[in-house]
């Protein structure tokens, strides 16, 4: 039986990656992410899930809430992330990539030797300079999350098809690097409405309604406009933040004056 004892900040931050990329009712000991965080942590599967379920207890974007018995470690892991949400990439680079939490390697060097348990690989198809690393794992981490937020779905059309969905950042990668992995920069799209957003073709305004730029040609705005209500259907968790919409707003009425 593992060792009952205290959880140690690190440790909060292996589960608080797996909570962001698991869907509220996933959040249980039968869950194999769950069984094999607890192996590698050598914890049980009931701990580990209760660990999550208490780190949904601060989770404020969501309905649901834990069972509020949260420590002093669980706060701090849930307000670095919402300052620093790159922090986490490391820990979710190794989960990827399999890699035991006790390993004394430099990330850069396990991830570019693909160093994994089990003869799992990590293949950054070409430079394996840490910029490319941090920026490849991390968009990952984003997807990740933006899609289990949505339930794999369009929020604009409905579809369910995870190869025809994009995490869409309202700010982009470049423009501001300390949201870049924060979930209330994404939204879940299409891979069309993913490309008109992305060019200011679209936007959504504080009611989460879309607007298209007037200057679209006919055919091409039919097609963004063939929603039900042009409207985005919000996640489940993580909102998309209206001061970054409205940095997007900026932008959409910039390029289409």
């Amino acid at each position: 039986m593992a060792e009952r004892r205290n959880w140690s900040e690190n440790e909060v931050r292996y589960a608080f990656v797996l909570y962001l990329n698991t869907a509220f009712g996933r959040l249980h000991k039968g869950n194999p992410d769950v069984i094999n965080l607890a192996k590698s942590l050598k914890r049980t599967p009931s701990a580990v899930a209760l660990k999550l379920v208490n780190l949904a207890a601060l989770d404020t974007s969501i309905p649901q809430k834990g069972m509020g018995n949260t420590s002093q470690a669980d706060r701090i892991v849930w307000a670095e992330f919402m300052a620093v949400p790159d922090r986490i990439i490391e820990i979710f680079a190794q989960q990827s990539c399999h890699i035991k939490p006790s390993s004394s390697l430099p990330l850069e060097t396990k991830l570019s030797l693909g160093v994994a348990e089990e003869g799992a690989k990590f293949d950054f198809e070409g430079s394996k300079k840490q910029v490319v690393v941090t920026r490849r794992i991390g968009q990952d981490l984003f997807r990740k999350m933006i899609l289990v937020s949505y339930q794999n779905r369009c929020a604009l059309t409905g579809i369910e098809d995870s190869r025809l969905l994009n995490a869409s950042h309202i700010v982009p990668w470049k423009d501001d690097a300390e949201i870049r992995v924060n979930p209330t920069n994404g939204i879940c799209l299409n891979a069309l409405h993913d490309r008109a957003f992305d060019r200011h073709l679209i936007t959504f305004d504080e009611e989460y309604k879309m607007n298209t730029a007037s200057h679209v040609p006919a055919i091409a705005g039919s097609e963004l406009e063939k929603v039900d209500t042009g409207r985005l259907e919000l996640p489940k968790r993580f909102l998309p933040a209206q001061e970054f919409l409205e940095r997007h707003r900026r932008k959409f009425f910039e390029k289409n004056m």
